[in-house]
């Protein structure tokens, strides 16, 4: 399981398109890909959950990834969020 401290580009706000964007990324692994936020833990391949995170500051954002191909899976969204 890898644990990792994210923020979004330029401490944006998450926006539906970005949100679209890490789902379609995280969808190409078979690990699972959650995102945790104050105690809260979503899956990170529903923009629903993502959203429902409703923050305007993420920069406590915590990327977790558990599964076969895991290392990848945080490699491309870390490309996705540089």
């Amino acid at each position: 399981m890898i644990r990792k401290p994210i923020s979004l580009p330029e401490n944006k706000p998450l926006t539906r398109t970005l949100a679209a964007s890490f789902v379609q990324v995280a969808n190409q692994f078979e690990a699972r890909v959650m995102i945790s936020r104050h105690q809260k833990i979503v899956n990170a391949k529903s923009t629903l959950g993502l959203l429902s995170l409703s923050a305007d500051d993420l920069n406590d954002l915590v990327l977790i990834a558990e599964g076969a191909d895991e290392e990848a899976a945080v490699a491309a969204i870390l490309e996705l969020l540089s």
